[in-house]
């Protein structure tokens, strides 16, 4: 997608990599990139039990018994600079991997003609809006899908090759969004 092919935003350079926003921090100096995974993977950690017992070429060939039915997926960091040009890292789940079942997917979303009428009913009532972000919502709810992932940089040099498996919902997963809304 377009994200990929994007180079800079506001004039500063896109990482599209752990690898690549470290080298970015070193060649300027800062650790802005460094902060933003910092405070990414501090958010996203209670998502994953690292599962010590087992590396995980020994997961995938079938010796560890505990995740028989586990299926193994890829996740990735996605970065971003913010329009007051703080940098912003997403840990991402490559949910389009598995097969998910409808009945763990659908997630109702509210329809852009449903926003509309209640900001007119609210304007004609002379009602206040508010609204509100659940930063990292996903992580409240349990994840659906028996998943690992072998953990990467961004896991830093004592987690990078480690299995972890996905114990909460995240971003990029199918039954993520029909996870966060079930517990309503």
């Amino acid at each position: 997608g377009k994200y990929w092919r994007t180079n800079s935003k506001f004039g500063i350079e896109l990482p599209h990599s752990v690898a690549e926003a470290l080298k970015i921090d070193a060649k300027n100096g800062n650790t802005f990139w460094r902060d933003a995974l910092k405070k990414e993977m501090g958010n996203v950690e209670i998502a994953f039990r690292k599962h010590e017992d087992h590396t995980p070429d020994q997961v995938r060939n079938g010796e560890a018994k505990s995740l028989t039915g586990f299926i193994e997926i890829k996740c990735h960091i996605i970065f971003d600079i913010k329009l007051d040009l703080t940098r912003k890292a997403r840990f991402v789940a490559g949910g389009h991997l598995t097969e998910a079942p409808a009945c763990m997917t659908y997630s109702s979303v509210v329809s852009r003609e449903s926003v509309r009428l209640a900001f007119m009913i609210a304007a004609l009532n002379d009602l206040e809006v508010s609204a509100t972000d659940v930063g990292n919502a996903y992580l409240n709810a349990p994840c659906r899908e028996k998943v690992w992932y072998e953990a990467g940089l961004e896991w830093g040099p004592e987690g990078t090759g480690k299995v972890m498996v996905i114990e909460r919902a995240l971003y990029g997963l199918k039954s993520s969004g029909a996870a966060w809304r079930a517990m309503f």
